[in-house]
């Protein structure tokens, strides 16, 4: 007597099923990266304003670069006129093409149209009417705005030997007396 085995089918037997998730643990682990996301929100607006202060202060520092080539072709004088009406020379004689380095990153001002520049343009501040004799690497020559500031409780100050230096709190325009400048130009917003 021959005795025949039967062969299973090759398929899922009844005990070994595919587990799913079930909807509450979907839920939950949707809730779990939802608040993790949320905590790393704060740290990555902060880290973006953070890279937006950099960029100001790299403008700031093309407009110092920009000040010294002028004063180097006039003898020694930066543009007279504070704000615009002093930057705008920047543009006259040849020394800045464009304006965007006038526009902080962190503000929603518009840039102006090529070739020119005006206070409604403006992001920084501009004392004028110094000399390289007169500027040290003491005396502020340009900053950020005061009365609508670019960033909240911070600022940057372009000094008269070019370097720039960032400043924490409400007061940081006024510290060392006021940066030497003997009191910065109305804001020109």
């Amino acid at each position: 007597m021959s005795r025949r085995t039967r062969l299973k089918p090759m398929g899922r037997s009844e005990k070994s099923r595919t587990r799913w998730f079930t909807l509450v643990e979907l839920l939950v682990v949707i809730a779990i990266i939802a608040i993790l996301a949320g905590f790393m929100l704060p740290s990555m607006s902060s880290a973006r304003e953070r890279a937006r202060r950099v960029n100001c202060m790299a403008n700031l520092k093309q407009v110092g670069m920009t000040l010294r080539m002028y004063a180097a072709a006039w003898d020694e004088f930066f543009p007279p006129g504070n704000n615009a009406e002093g930057l705008r020379l920047l543009f006259s004689s040849g020394h800045v093409g464009e304006s965007d380095i006038f526009v902080c990153p962190s503000t929603l001002t518009s840039f102006a149209p090529p070739g020119t520049i005006d206070d409604a343009h403006l992001d920084y501040i501009y004392r004028g009417g110094l000399n390289e004799k007169e500027c040290s690497m003491e005396t502020g020559l340009g900053c950020d705005r005061i009365i609508t500031p670019n960033h909240s409780n911070y600022g940057s100050v372009l000094y008269g030997d070019g370097h720039v230096a960032g400043y924490s709190g409400d007061d940081w325009s006024t510290q060392e007396n006021t940066h030497n400048t003997g009191g910065w130009p109305a804001d020109p917003h």
